[in-house]
């Protein structure tokens, strides 16, 4: 069952990794229509408050795309400590989208949303690895 779960979340990682790196991932969301707004959209954002790159900025098609790849290697292992290191990440990955929710166009809420709502899904079960 473990080995199952631990599947399930490599490739939901891998899946929202995919859909924030470039423009055709989208469609893995279901908005393929919004693939001409990509690389404006992606291209920048001022940092989001109490993340590393506050103030500095960054490149969301790099640096989310990068974070959730990161998590999707991460859930296939195992203990205590990862899911812990995880559950700080994926709040962090939440602060990210929130600010990207304010900052994109409104065209683009939705793919942000349905970010948002995995990553919660997932933060609720590291939640309770946790307990």
């Amino acid at each position: 069952m473990e080995v199952a779960l631990r599947r399930a979340r490599h490739a939901l990682y891998l899946r929202l990794a995919a859909a924030h790196a470039g423009p055709l991932g989208l469609a893995l969301l279901g908005h393929g229509e919004l693939a001409p707004l990509y690389e404006k959209a992606y291209a920048f954002c001022s940092g989001a408050e109490g993340l590393p790159c506050a103030g500095v900025g960054g490149e969301p098609r790099v640096c989310l795309a990068r974070r959730l790849e990161h998590l999707a290697r991460s859930a296939l292992r195992g203990g205590r400590k990862r899911r812990e290191q995880e559950r700080r990440m994926v709040e962090g990955l939440l602060v990210c989208v929130a600010h990207l929710e304010r900052e994109f166009p409104p065209e683009l809420l939705p793919v942000l949303e349905a970010t948002r709502e995995a990553l919660e899904k997932d933060l609720e079960y590291l939640q309770g690895q946790g307990a």
